[in-house]
């Protein structure tokens, strides 16, 4: 109960400053409730022995309390302030409010038990109903919610882009390259835990799930992205193609290697529609007066999960395929064409998301769906990926002119396929690039966007 108290008390303090550190005055409260905890368990439980089977629940409970104990009290308080603040303290600029419904209480007392070795136990019945199928991951073992934020009226625009970030340092640059394009934005997970790739999907269908109505939905990694069309161009590509409903950004290699994934290799029909349906989106990206290209798009025939866009009922397809994996019990995505009981004797070993896309996109492009597409000449999404530096694009000349005013200068060119991408993702080998890139065309995501100030 001391314990609980301490706990209470943390979670109340950040609840009531939440962009600040606990006040000196909780931790001290805090401090007595761990100082009577520890003072009120007798010597006996001084050592956690392991448990015989008829033990009962209160002397696990007082095996605990005394394992915490050992810790000391000054530095059991820090670490629920700690594990407090990891959720509760940090950044959310002004720009954005936090969707009702998707607060995030964290659970300190359960960081500190874990810490001290006891088993934590989330149940099921308190998260969302729409992220139950992700309940199994360890994202849960210290978040109640996964919280939604978004810029003002976001549900109001055509285009809304997502992106899943657990601090706003790592999304600035992002952001920045969004100010102006008249798109919605929401951020998931910020100011959560990092728990595993897991954490972007259940953020995508937390920020679908609480907004209302179809839109285009672009989803896409943060730290390494770039947003270069208006949001008109974006539709403009997009409803080029009509029967596009799903679009991911391509790269070279498939990735990750896993049991099962190399069968992607083999399925020679579906690769060849995969070539078909890319070529078809090609066009929509090709700069006039520049068509010449250092190679074609045949080597990107990958999936990239770091960069996707989908309409509404598409997206919601792709999810059901992923959770429909999850029931499998192995909280993994399984290669499209593994028979299920290879998968579970010896399948994925962990959750990739990049595993999901490919293996969602094989699924579909087997089952010859018009409305999936690889986008592998990048002529509306990009995944570098491959290498790519500064010396791949050709940038713009730019004369000091606010990047507002023309929607050319947010415009650069890929010279190995020859389009103008409306977004680039500077993944794997690429990643470094960004900054790079930014040195060259600062007005990609200007600094004085990067506060996310309204």
């Amino acid at each position: 109960a001391a314990f609980a108290r301490a706990s209470t008390i943390t979670n109340t303090a950040h609840a009531r400053t939440h962009t600040a550190p606990m006040p000196p005055r909780d931790i001290e409260r805090a401090d007595a409730h761990v100082v009577d905890a520890c003072e009120r368990t007798p010597l006996q439980h001084q050592t956690s022995p392991s448990p015989s089977p008829s033990s009962s629940s209160s002397s696990h409970s007082k095996g605990r309390v005394v394992a915490i104990c050992t810790l000391g009290a000054t530095a059991l308080v820090s670490l629920l302030a700690v594990a407090a603040g990891d959720a509760a303290v940090g950044v959310v600029p002004s720009a954005l409010r936090l969707v009702p419904g998707t607060e995030n209480v964290l659970q300190p007392l359960d960081q500190v038990k874990r810490f001290a070795g006891a088993s934590v136990t989330t149940s099921t019945s308190s998260i969302p109903q729409y992220l139950r199928p992700w309940s199994g991951f360890t994202f849960w073992n210290s978040h109640k919610n996964m919280p939604v934020y978004e810029t003002e009226n976001a549900d109001a625009h055509e285009v809304i882009v997502i992106g899943h970030s657990t601090t706003w340092d790592m999304a600035s640059k992002w952001f920045a390259s969004l100010v102006g394009k008249n798109v919605g934005v929401k951020i998931t997970g910020l100011n959560t835990k990092y728990s595993g790739f897991a954490d972007k999907l259940m953020g995508l269908r937390a920020a679908l799930s609480t907004t209302k109505g179809d839109h285009l939905f672009v989803f896409s990694d943060v730290t390494d992205v770039l947003f270069l069309c208006k949001a008109d161009e974006l539709l403009n590509r997009f409803n080029a193609v009509p029967e596009l409903r799903f679009l991911s950004s391509s790269q070279p290699k498939n990735w990750p290697e896993v049991p099962g994934s190399n069968r992607f290799y083999d399925m020679t029909d579906a690769n060849a529609f995969k070539d078909e349906q890319s070529q078809k989106i090609h066009a929509v990206g090709l700069t006039k007066g520049f068509v010449k290209k250092e190679h074609t798009g045949s080597e990107r025939k990958w999936a990239n999960s770091g960069l996707f866009a989908a309409r509404r009922q598409a997206l919601e397809t792709y999810l059901d395929h992923v959770e429909d994996d999850l029931k499998l019990g192995m909280r993994a995505c399984k290669p499209y064409g593994m028979p299920t009981d290879d998968f579970l004797h010896g399948g994925a070993a962990k959750f990739d998301d990049q595993l999901c896309m490919n293996s969602y996109l094989q699924s579909r492009f087997d089952q010859r769906d018009q409305g999936v597409f690889l986008d592998e000449f990048g002529a509306v999404f990009l995944s570098t990926g491959d290498g790519s530096s500064p010396q791949h694009f050709i940038f713009p000349e730019y004369n000091g002119t606010d990047r507002s005013a023309s929607d050319d200068l947010t415009k650069i060119w890929y010279k190995r396929t020859g389009v103008r991408p409306c977004a680039v993702h500077f993944n794997g080998a690429s990643h470094y690039v960004l900054d790079s890139v930014l040195n060259v065309a600062p007005y990609l995501a200007p600094e004085a966007y990067r506060s996310g100030a309204a």
